[in-house]
């Protein structure tokens, strides 16, 4: 009987620490897609945990040497489970272990199951169930058999971070399993019955245990009930993301400013950079740039590791099949917005919702992207109001040129609405610049100067679309409107061979309610352009000078103007100063004010030895005189601390060599019985200390007697 009991309570926190195990590897499971990391971590805790309780009798170090086999065989399969099969499984597993760290850390959330992404909680569910196992069936430390999965929780709570919510009844249902384990502990080594082990005697008294058990969960509970409210006032802040700690994927130097790569596919229009097969005619974006230092212009945000679904996307609506030809570098083309990438691993731009491939685009990688097409509502944006929610945005480089300003002057003066003078610039500039392959490349504000205001004769109001996109963010931000500028592609449907002359890059507008429109400022196939500066001049003609504004004639005064209103300034400036006191008469003052400090000091302290001495009763005018005699002992140096009776302050001041006769006496009369007090007690006291000034003053230092 005993021997059942025993088995049943062994098997009982076997069970209970498996399920912990379980819980614990699963908690990372809540970043992740779907189920299936769930079930991996619940069989590898069940897998570990069957192997360690069957070999709890055997030697010691079999237990961790079969143990190690069954991770490996499980990793494996974990491995296979979750692979595409696009490559060879051996360069998966490799790949997987070297990187399973970093991809599982800057992997996007939802985390998708990947080889590379599942390797670490399997393997640390595995590690907790086989020490939990080790720790507490085989040598009987239940208590010490439950840190191995508390730290796994841990583990798991610092992934997730604060990408979900509580997990409440996780932590209960734990906690309860944690409890359970420990009140059906086994017994210690020594004492257990083994399968072959004899049960001799009467079974030991469980009535100390129990009781233990009762007064420990009861202290359990007080402290929890008292400690909880407080412990609860003070987690005030959001837990840490370890994924800020750990580098994104980068981009190449192509990558970084892909503007640049404009000028190239102008030059050599007929290289093929990839084949496509959409289901619909589409922009597809290779990047999104939203920072503007007067340079370069950059995208904005990191790039996180995805899966195959992308978080955040809508329903996917358009489809396309990629092969890499010529393109290179990292940046993944695609229509905004991708849902969901198949044969290629990918990080995700969150902001910019633009991809990337962490190995870089190779001659001959296929892939497939599901997009969901943006639909921009055309009536809506005519009537919307610039969306400045993104102060990227709107930031305007120092130093733009001047004919920047000039331009957006005009656009500001023709157009009223947002949306008017979004297309009334793209159609300004379509107008009167000239676009040419051969222009060199160049999207810093001096290169867009250039291009903006400089002759044409001289190269100037001819460029790429970078030249028009860029000069078309920034004269739109002058404008108040929030920009943007986008490297892609003009993709149409069915099965194409894109080549450089379909790259380009355009600007888009972002309208509240609506979102980011696109805008064409480049001029139609064909078309002449005018000179822009025939514009711009009939403008400054057509504007009416501050004088016609005012009513005014040719030399009439202009009331309004600013060096008058500035004259007028100075003028009353000036009768002020006139009219304000000389300097050297509120130095004087100030001086006057400082003499009369000691003055007013020494009026204070003699009004004040008056009331002490003259008012009140005997037994008050004698505290008073007390009072006196230790203030002019005070200033004297030597200071007579409060908690000193009468006796003990006679003896400090001593040392100032002036007598103060009975006054010591008649002091503790006047506190202990002061009716006892007479009128002449009263007299002999105020000349004491009147005649104690007196004698001490030239033992005050000199400066203290002019001035207290």
């Amino acid at each position: 009987m005993r021997r059942t009991r025993y088995r049943l309570r062994v098997a009982a926190v076997a069970a209970a620490l498996t399920l912990m195990c379980a819980l614990a590897g699963a908690v990372a499971a809540r970043v992740y897609h779907g189920q299936l990391l769930t079930l991996l971590v619940a069989g590898a805790a069940l897998g570990a945990f069957a192997i360690g309780f069957a070999l709890r009798n055997r030697p010691a170090f079999l237990a961790p040497s079969v143990s190690a086999t069954g991770l490996a065989a499980y990793l494996l399969g974990a491995i296979a489970l979750t692979a595409d099969g696009t490559e060879p499984l051996g360069t998966v597993i490799v790949d997987a272990l070297v990187n399973a760290v970093p991809r599982t850390l800057t992997a996007l959330i939802p985390v998708e199951p990947a080889p590379d992404t599942v390797i670490v909680p399997v393997f640390l569910t595995w590690l907790a169930a086989t020490l939990a196992c080790e720790f507490a069936i085989r040598y009987g430390r239940t208590l010490l058999g439950c840190l191995p999965p508390t730290l796994l929780y841990g583990a798991g709570l610092y992934l997730v971070g604060p990408n979900a919510a509580a997990g409440t009844l996780w932590a209960i249902a734990y906690c309860v399993l944690a409890a359970l384990a420990l009140a059906v502990t086994a017994a210690p080594p020594e004492r257990r019955p083994d399968r072959d082990a004899k049960v001799d005697g009467a079974a030991p008294s469980r009535t100390p245990a129990l009781m233990g058990a009762v007064v420990t969960t009861t202290v359990l509970l007080a402290a929890v009930a008292v400690l909880g409210p407080a412990v609860a006032r003070l987690v005030t802040a959001s837990p840490g993301d370890p994924r800020e700690y750990v580098e994104p994927p980068q981009l190449t130097d192509i990558d970084l400013n892909p503007l640049v790569r404009i000028a190239e596919w102008a030059k050599y229009p007929e290289q093929e950079l990839f084949r496509a097969d959409t289901s619909a005619d589409a922009w597809m974006r290779l990047a999104v740039l939203t920072e503007y230092d007067g340079t370069t212009w950059q995208a904005s945000g990191d790039f996180r590791t995805a899966g195959t679904v992308i978080p955040g996307s809508g329903e996917a609506t358009y489809t396309a099949d990629v092969e890499i030809i010529e393109l290179g570098g990292k940046l993944v083309p695609a229509a905004a917005d991708p849902t969901a990438v198949t044969d290629l691993p990918i990080a995700v731009n969150l902001h910019t919702r633009c991809l990337l491939t962490p190995d870089g685009l190779a001659t001959g990688s296929a892939f497939s992207v599901d997009s969901a097409l943006v639909q921009v509502d055309a009536a809506a944006a005519e009537s919307a109001r610039p969306d400045l929610g993104d102060g990227a945005t709107v930031v305007v480089p120092p130093g733009t040129p001047e004919v920047m300003a000039t331009i957006a002057d005009y656009i500001r003066t023709e157009f009223d609405t947002p949306y008017e003078r979004a297309q009334g610039l793209a159609d300004f500039l379509a107008e009167h610049y000239a676009f040419d392959a051969e222009a060199p490349s160049g999207h810093d504000l001096p290169a867009l100067g250039f291009f903006l205001g400089d002759p044409i004769a001289l190269g100037g109001q001819r460029g790429t679309s970078e030249h028009f996109a860029a000069s078309y963010a920034v004269i739109a931000r002058l404008v108040g409107l929030p920009s943007r500028v986008v490297v892609g592609f003009d993709v149409p449907a069915g099965a194409s061979t894109v080549t450089a002359s379909q790259g380009m890059a355009w600007p888009e507008i972002a309208f509240d309610g609506v979102g980011w429109v696109r805008f064409d400022p480049l001029p139609a196939a064909g078309s002449v352009p005018s000179p822009p500066e025939d514009t711009l001049e009939k403008l400054e003609e057509e504007t009416p000078s501050e004088e016609e504004e005012s009513g005014g004639g040719g030399e009439a005064e202009d009331y309004n103007d600013e060096a008058l209103e500035q004259d007028a300034d100075f003028a009353e400036e000036a009768a002020a100063e006139d009219d304000a006191l000389p300097r050297w008469v509120w130095y004087a003052a100030a001086a006057l004010v400082l003499a009369c400090v000691p003055l007013v000091l020494k009026a204070r302290r003699a009004l004040r030895r008056r009331r002490r001495l003259s008012r009140g009763s005997p037994a008050e005018r004698v505290a008073g005189a007390w009072a006196e005699v230790l203030a002019a002992a005070a200033r004297a140096g030597v200071k007579v601390p409060g908690h000193l009776n009468a006796e003990e302050a006679a003896a400090r001041l001593a040392s100032l060599e002036a007598d103060i006769g009975a006054l010591p006496r008649l002091v503790n009369a006047a506190a202990f019985a002061p009716e006892a007090v007479s009128e002449s007690d009263a007299k002999a006291a105020t000349a004491i200390a009147s005649g104690y000034a007196k004698r001490i003053r030239h033992q005050v230092k000199r400066w203290k007697r002019l001035i207290l």
